[in-house]
């Protein structure tokens, strides 16, 4: 039990992650299919297939979500159990244990309706309603000791607009490419445009009413982890604002140039499904972060801010070890000796943790600049088959993390490799750098032509899709000082891993030549960004 109990909120974090993306897709298609593809007019060749194509898809995100949410209830119930002592019929009863079940009902029950040939309107939006209500429950506005009408009103309908845009991106990309008729897809592209842009408007105004008596003071933006996963949301937004607002002139253009232009819209939408599902999890992980506005934990303040990001050059020297203990190997840290979340106080930190994190982050970002150098450069032809084995030095990376990465674990501390994993912090590094080596491998091959599909080559934006939503949302949202100025200098670096993923999904996928060249430029160029921001990581003051 208490190595469940030492996990459970790095599961609990997935399990509503993936329940969250499955009830925005769910929620998008029980909107989408009867208020965008049951108004279509003209022919019905491609249409009923595409009917059929994204009932399928509507029908397996509630499935998901049906099944998201009873684990979610279970290890929640077996959490209560665990830590408080209480019984199972008293664990069971908690608020949240309630509207997750509730959530799952309502999902199974969705995904009844839409295995109909026809199913009925009003049951899907009821439902619908139904699902969106039960997650209101358990956010920060039915939590508060004063629930608030208008902070759960503004909650729901945040959810809404996030399902009717995001969740329906899906099902309008397999419009674009089953209907046959070019006139119904630029019906559908114009009816869902305007639907996404009502649902942007109010995703903004729900947004800003609620982070008001969230966020509290300006400074609790950028003092709390609250308002940094905020203002990382935020700028996912405005990420995904700028391909919607590139989907839109497509979608202008094609009245004045014909159907032509709409070629790249379901590459672009596809972008913005990756880059709205990081934002989703983003989400989550605000969820279950401490309210700025409720913060009482020492925060940082401007000077301590800024140091952390003062040039100087990066610590490479290896640091001296403590002196070893009786039995001739270095003690854990106080922090992982008691199985915590590894966010330590900074009293807790000795001069040895701090030196040896900041030397293996400089010397990751070493390895992140070089690899978009030589990936840059290689774009021009010059570094001829050379140019082609940048991947490797991913792989370098991912052999130098798992030796240095975490110095109480094996093969360095004291600790074995499986043991280790009980810590959520160390099982986090692990997963992270199991994807560097698996993208290095992967990416590697492809580059050197090696498959023959060209599935393979979409391995690295995924790759580095996850990572970034990783490293974004890892934390322990204690709201400790520490973990506040760990976040502030890793939040760009994620941002960053977002823009460079998309850009190379994008290169891989336009059918334009030229914009696939732009995208290829941008994402060599995000990655040396983020090496060098990466450089200014500190730890000491």
């Amino acid at each position: 039990m208490q190595a469940f109990l030492s996990i459970y909120g790095m599961a609990d974090w997935i399990l509503r992650g993936v329940s969250m993306v499955a009830q925005t897709v769910a929620v998008g298609g029980a909107l989408y299919l009867p208020f965008m593809l049951a108004p279509l007019e003209g022919p019905a060749s491609g249409r009923v297939g595409l009917w059929r194509f994204c009932r399928r898809v509507l029908v397996s995100s509630a499935l998901v979500l049906c099944l998201g949410q009873a684990l979610t209830a279970g290890a929640l119930t077996a959490f209560l159990m665990g830590s408080t002592g209480a019984d199972l019929a008293t664990a069971m009863s908690a608020d949240a244990v309630i509207f997750d079940l509730l959530s799952a009902c309502a999902a199974f029950a969705l995904a009844s309706v839409a295995r109909r040939a026809s199913g009925a309107t009003a049951a899907l939006v009821l439902l619908s309603v139904v699902l969106v209500g039960a997650h209101a429950g358990v956010t920060h506005a039915a939590s508060r000791s004063q629930p608030a009408a208008a902070l759960l009103a503004a909650e729901t309908l945040h959810l809404f607009a996030l399902a009717a845009w995001i969740g329906g991106v899906p099902y309008f990309i397999a419009s674009l490419r089953m209907l046959e008729d070019r006139g119904q897809r630029a019906a559908v592209a114009a009816r869902f445009s305007l639907v996404s842009l009502a649902a942007v408007a109010l995703l903004v105004a729900t947004g800003v009413f609620m982070s008001v008596p969230y966020v509290g003071t300006p400074e609790g933006l950028y003092q709390t982890t609250y308002g940094l996963l905020l203002g990382a949301k935020a700028v996912l937004l405005a990420l995904l604002l700028c391909m919607g607002a590139v989907n839109l002139h497509a979608v202008r253009r094609q009245r004045r140039d014909g159907c032509a232009a709409l070629r790249s819209l379901p590459v672009l939408a596809e972008a913005e499904v990756g880059v709205g599902v990081i934002a989703i999890l983003c989400a989550v992980a605000l969820a279950s972060s401490p309210l700025a506005a409720d913060t009482r934990a020492a925060r940082p303040d401007a000077s301590e801010i800024s140091k952390r990001f003062e040039l100087a050059w990066p610590r490479l020297a290896s640091p001296a070890p403590p002196p070893l203990a009786a039995d001739g190997l270095r003690g854990p840290s106080p922090a992982s000796a008691a199985g915590g979340d590894v966010f330590e106080d900074e009293t807790a930190r000795s001069p040895f943790d701090i030196a040896w994190s900041e030397a293996h982050h400089h010397y990751a970002a070493l390895f992140v600049v070089a690899t978009g150098l030589v990936a840059l450069v290689s774009r021009s032809g010059r570094l001829g088959r050379l140019g082609r084995r940048w991947p490797l030095l991913f792989l370098a990376l991912a052999a130098y993390l798992f030796i240095v990465a975490d110095e109480d674990a094996w093969p360095l501390g004291p600790t074995g490799f499986f043991e280790s994993l009980a810590n959520p912090r160390i099982a986090q590094h692990k997963l992270m750098i199991a994807l560097v080596a698996a993208l290095a491998l992967v990416e590697w091959r492809a580059q050197a032509k090696k498959f023959r599909a060209a599935w393979p080559s979409f391995i690295f934006p995924l790759t580095i899709a996850g990572a970034a939503a990783l490293l974004l949302t890892h934390y322990g949202h204690s709201g400790d000082k520490q973990e506040v100025l760990v976040e502030i200098s890793h939040t760009p670096v994620a941002l960053l891993g977002v823009i460079a993923a998309a850009a190379r999904w994008l290169e891989l996928r336009l059918p334009s030549p030229a914009l696939g060249r732009v995208a290829g430029l941008v994402w060599p160029v995000a990655f040396i960004a983020a090496g060098a921001v990466l450089l200014l990581y500190r730890e000491s003051a």
